[in-house]
């Protein structure tokens, strides 16, 4: 059945690319100063960080979509930079100002990406392995 494995692994993808899509959207919007907080104002490793992002999620969320072989390696990035940001370095994210510190939502926002890092990381490699073994 390799049509199917094709279409289910192109759809992965293409959600992929869409919660990619709406993240780059996140960015924006918190550069834009829509989010909560005055972005100009905001520690800057929270502004690089926006931009940074910013750039790998568009690259993801078009890639994936154009299929852009730039864009797995941006994925793999993004993903597991991410993890280890709000893992291993969530310290340093959280060590801010008074006037940014963190609140028990947001604290609980940086444990559900990280959860959805992990299923979109898990879902993409579902994905690769279904075409390489048929698709």
């Amino acid at each position: 059945m390799p049509g199917l494995r094709n279409r289910i692994s192109t759809g992965i993808l293409i959600a992929v690319s869409i919660f990619y899509g709406y993240g780059a959207a996140v960015h924006v919007a918190n550069i834009f100063s829509m989010t909560g907080f005055d972005w100009m104002t905001a520690p800057l490793k929270w502004q690089v960080l926006d931009v940074v992002y910013l750039g790998l999620d568009v690259l993801v969320a078009a890639g994936l979509w154009r299929r852009w072989a730039v864009s797995l390696a941006s994925f793999f990035i993004a993903g597991l930079s991410q993890i280890a940001l709000y893992t291993v370095g969530r310290e340093w994210i959280l060590a801010v100002p008074e006037a940014f510190a963190p609140t028990q939502e947001s604290v609980a926002y940086l444990d559900a990406l990280v959860l959805f890092h992990v299923i979109s990381l898990v879902a993409v490699v579902i994905a690769m392995l279904m075409r390489r073994s048929g698709g």
